[in-house]
This record gives structure tokens, C-alpha cells and sequence, in this order.
């Protein structure tokens, strides 16, 4: 895993290699949040959509945005980031989160939940003003659906008729414990 410092190299793996690169991430987020904290459970619920994602779409240039950082310990890997990785969240290290500033790879600096289809509804328009052919993702997980940004976003997106991916992320790992119909529709679902 710690040769992969883009992920296009993933388009070359087989399917056993990617099972290994899969539990190298999860061994190198365990490592590293033993020493440094941040969230380990989502993260390591993440690996293979994270994996999945880059494998299928062509990263930079396809736009992937985490809602928080709770989700993306496995795309600063596969982007080239592991020594930083080490130190994350520490001086010379890289950020819980995603941050524009640190790799071409983080489209949208995230910092709270329900922001990530937001800004893929506008990185999708702009992409659309501009003639341009990319995908944009906005990778959700379930928790972050209880906040009200996500349905406005989700409404205009529909309205609009606006290209975009949304990819939900349902592990039932938020922080606190999800409410309201959503979170009661998507847990009947998972029975």
C-alpha cells in the first residue's frame, strides 16, 4: 500500500491486490489513530468505498467530496499522503479533514456535516458553465442526512437537473446516535 501515491495506480491491481491494499488502509488508520485519535470506526467503515471510488473514476480531475473527515483517513492514503498521514492532526502532518490547501485530491475543505452535497451541486454547475465533461461525488454518510443543508441541496439537485453523484454512505456510525424519518427509514431499510 505505501507504494500507491496516486490512485490511478489501483486501475492496474487485481482483485486480490486491492483486498490488500484495502487491509494495509486499515492497518495504517489503526496505527495512526492509536497514537494521534480522530475517527476510527467511520473511517474504517469507508476503506473499500473509498478504494471503489478511486478505481472507477478518474481522480483529480473527477471531483470526490467527503462530507467531513470522517470518512476520508483512506483517500489521504491512496493520495499520496501517507507519511503526513502519520502525523495527522499535528505539526507537519495533514488535517483531520479535507482541506483544499493540502492535495489537488481535496475538492471542498470540510468542516461540519451536511456540506458535502452542497458544494457537489456547486463544483457540478460550475463544471456545467464551463463546458466541462467531469464527474462530480459527493460522498455522504447516513448521520450527516439528518441536517437540513442536505435536503436543500438535494432538492435544488433535482430541481435543477444538475449532473451529480451522491453516494450514501449508510454504516450507522454517526457520532450520535441519527433521528427523525430519515434516520427510521433508512434503519427499516437495513432490516
Amino acid at each position: 500500500m505505501l507504494e500507491i501515491r496516486e490512485p490511478a495506480t489501483l486501475k492496474e491491481c487485481s482483485i486480490k491486490e486491492l483486498k490488500d491494499i484495502a487491509q494495509d488502509l486499515r492497518n495504517e488508520i489503526i496505527d495512526t489513530v492509536a497514537l494521534r485519535g480522530g475517527h476510527l470506526a467511520s473511517n474504517l467503515g469507508a476503506v473499500e468505498l473509498t478504494i471503489a471510488l478511486h478505481y472507477v473514476f478518474n481522480t483529480p480531475e473527477d471531483r470526490i467530496i467527503f462530507d467531513v473527515g470522517h470518512q476520508a483517513y483512506a483517500h489521504k492514503l491512496l493520495t499520496g499522503r501517507v507519511e503526513g498521514f502519520r502525523k495527522l492532526r499535528a505539526r507537519d502532518g495533514v488535517s483531520g479533514f479535507p482541506q483544499l490547501e493540502e492535495s489537488e485530491y481535496d475538492a471542498f475543505t470540510a468542516g461540519h456535516a451536511s456540506t458535502a452535497i452542497s458544494a457537489a451541486l456547486g463544483l457540478a454547475r460550475t463544471r456545467d458553465i464551463m463546458h466541462g465533461d467531469n464527474e462530480v461525488i459527493a460522498v455522504v454518510g447516513d448521520g450527516a442526512l439528518s441536517g437540513g443543508m442536505c435536503y436543500e441541496a438535494l432538492n435544488d439537485a433535482g430541481q435543477s437537473g444538475t449532473p451529480m453523484i451522491v453516494v450514501l454512505n449508510d454504516n450507522a456510525m454517526s457520532i450520535s446516535r441519527s433521528v427523525g424519518a430519515m434516520s427510521h427509514y433508512l434503519t427499516h431499510l437495513r432490516q
